[in-house]
């Protein structure tokens, strides 16, 4: 119980009182937002699409597209401008607070836009794309960017906005090309590349936080909060690794053992 308590008093001393008027940034809002989206893309869509022919949006998913391309170079410019106007790269401590609440903010609201993505494979029937994998990576990066906006987390998590808003300039510009002409879809090579380019994403960011904790006197987010970060990390490099030996490794052994 002493544990909890002292967990609860850390976050509520480090809250981020330029953002604590926001509706966003109440743990109700988070909660509430996490559990409609799960239900309403695993229960009610597919409820409400039964009898439903899948919707023709392949223009709102280009211009959706070109969005994310935008915002997330955009985020990635104000995080590179972070790094470059700090002498430490590991242990960051910026003078310019206001900047990093406000990239903080902009990032946050991305994730939430993020899950359009999700109500798109509802609305096209493609329910096979909303896996344990893609809802589980959108709320563990939307619970990230969650605490990054509501706490005084320190600049040290600015390298997971960096690295996770630059794959997403790649990926999206991937989804683009596929929703411009489909035969970028058949590009294997292409996607392996992306895969591949997530899971390096997830040991980078796993390798700093675990230099973080060797490293003394290191402003930087509580320590406990490192750990289950480092743990999280692990565990979606293990689902992408599945993810990738099951579309690409175990799928071509497969092809060459029946030719």
């Amino acid at each position: 119980m002493a544990i909890i308590t002292d967990v609860v008093n850390d976050f509520t001393r480090i809250i981020d009182r330029r953002h604590e008027d926001y509706i966003v940034s109440s743990p109700d809002f988070f909660w509430s937002f996490l559990l409609f989206y799960v239900f309403s893309i695993k229960v009610l869509g597919p409820k409400l699409m039964k009898n439903r022919q899948p919707y023709n949006i392949q223009n709102i998913i280009i211009g959706y597209n070109v969005i994310q391309i935008v915002m997330n170079l955009y985020l990635v410019y104000r995080c590179i401008y972070m790094y470059v106007t700090n002498r430490n790269w590991i242990c960051m401590d910026s003078k310019d607070k206001d900047y990093f609440a406000d990239t903080s903010k902009y990032y946050y609201y991305l994730k939430l836009f993020d899950f359009v993505e999700t109500v798109f494979f509802i609305l096209r029937k493609s329910y096979r794309q909303a896996s344990f994998l893609h809802l589980y990576h959108h709320g563990l990066i939307f619970f990230g960017a969650f605490l990054n906006f509501r706490y005084d987390l320190a600049e040290a998590s600015f390298i997971v906005g960096l690295l996770n808003s630059a794959t997403h300039v790649l990926m999206y510009i991937y989804y683009l090309l596929t929703a411009m002409d489909s035969e970028w879809r058949t590009n294997v090579t292409l996607k392996k590349s992306l895969t591949l380019i997530q899971i390096v994403q997830l040991n980078l960011l796993w390798v700093y936080t675990g230099l973080l904790q060797v490293i003394p006197d290191c402003q930087t987010i509580p320590k406990y909060v490192q750990l289950v970060w480092m743990a999280q990390n692990l565990f979606m490099v293990n689902l992408f690794l599945r993810f990738y030996f099951k579309s690409y490794v175990n799928k071509k052994v497969s092809v060459s053992t029946r030719e």
